[in-house]
């Protein structure tokens, strides 16, 4: 029987993360797997690993008109050489570009996986456009795959989508959790201890944070909100593990703030998050919207209590009351409630922790591909 080819399709090398065993667990399916996305050591490393092939590509994450024609003109030349059975186009650069090539070529299945909608957090022309640009994506694929329940609703409501195009699988998530990583029984508690040593920790109560400092991911409401938190509390830390993009905060000041305080350890980006997740006792993140909270559930398996938003992509990713507090985004009064909340009451700390894993259980990434694999068999 001859081996269907996939054509997975991404903007960025840096996003290979959001597919890491995806590709190898179609290649062991039988298909013959193809990455699209600009070369890199990242990308290069990815397909070794996972035994697909690379098919390079330029393009930008902006919106750059000329640039972007060339681009599509290349990936259209690509794909229509490579002739995939199904192309699987996610990010939003490459869902519309590779949805647009795809179209053109003829490809026989095309399929946009859509992980959230940018223009949620924009206002005037730049909403009107970013909507119109996701519904070109969504009118030229046959199946559109959202990766929560809330941004499923939101397409419909928007009517960015038909809805009987439209898949969620299972409860949630592009990818999956990797379940065994993300679990508090893989980090080394001497490696627990000399980390919190490293960073002056004793007694400390911990609220950690993982994601960029960007406006979207609610980092200004974070720090009003413990700022305050940590004047009644002197002893609670905040600690955030992310990089910087300025070019996404409204105001910049917030840095000199964060560096200001000395509550708050700021430190980077960091590759075993793992690690630093466990010694968090509540992992915070107030987002505007996410297409899926996947670092909630990674929380949740390493038995930390969440708070997350009632934003688009964060509502599906904590039970609130079971496995965390959901909040309104945007609320520092309702942050701050939430925070104080669990310092005050450490029995439901400690409940919530504990209700993590079993939350966490839905999210395996055998569920995920076994779902994707569904759709990619049943046109």
């Amino acid at each position: 029987m001859e081996r269907k080819k996939l054509l997975i399709g991404i903007t960025i090398p840096g996003s290979v993360p959001l597919i890491k065993g995806q590709a190898k667990y179609f290649v062991d399916k039988g298909y013959d797997v193809y990455l699209m996305c600009p070369k890199s050591d990242k990308s290069i490393a990815f397909c070794e690993e996972e035994g697909c092939t690379l098919l390079d590509v330029n393009i930008e994450r902006y919106i750059s008109p000329i640039k972007d024609l060339r681009s599509l003109f290349e990936i259209y030349k690509k794909v229509r050489k490579l002739k995939p059975d199904i192309v699987n186009v996610g990010t939003p650069k490459m869902g519309l570009l590779g949805s647009i090539a795809s179209w053109l070529a003829k490809i026989d299945y095309r399929i946009y996986t859509c992980r959230g909608f940018r223009y949620e957090h924009e206002n005037g022309f730049s909403k009107w456009l970013l909507k119109n640009l996701e519904k070109v994506s969504g009118f030229l694929a046959h199946k559109v795959i959202c990766i929560s329940p809330s941004v499923k609703n939101r397409a419909v409501e928007d009517r960015i989508f038909k809805k009987n195009k439209i898949k969620v699988i299972s409860q949630g998530s592009s990818n999956g959790i990797n379940l065994k990583k993300f679990n508090l029984e893989s980090v080394p508690k001497l490696e627990r201890q000399n980390l919190k040593k490293e960073l002056n920790l004793e007694e400390e109560f911990v609220f950690g944070f993982v994601g960029r400092l960007i406006d979207r991911k609610g980092i200004n409401e974070l720090l009003d909100a413990f700022e305050y938190v940590s004047q009644i509390h002197p002893n609670s830390v905040l600690i955030l593990v992310g990089k910087k993009d300025l070019s996404q905060l409204r105001n910049t000041d917030i840095i000199q703030r964060i560096n200001d305080n000395q509550s708050i350890k700021w430190v980077g980006w960091q590759d075993n998050i793992p690690l630093y997740m466990s010694i968090f006792d509540v992992f915070v993140m107030p987002a505007w919207w996410e297409g899926f909270g996947n670092t909630y559930i990674e929380a949740a398996n390493m038995k930390v209590a969440a708070i997350g938003s009632d934003g688009t992509g964060c509502q599906d990713a904590v039970i609130d009351g079971f496995n965390g507090m959901i909040v309104e985004k945007k609320n520092v009064e309702d942050l701050k409630k939430a925070m104080l909340t669990y310092l005050r009451d450490r029995e439901l700390l400690k409940r919530h922790g504990e209700n993590g894993p079993i939350w966490a259980q839905n999210f395996q990434q055998s569920v995920i591909w076994e779902g994707l694999d569904s759709i990619y068999k049943n046109r």
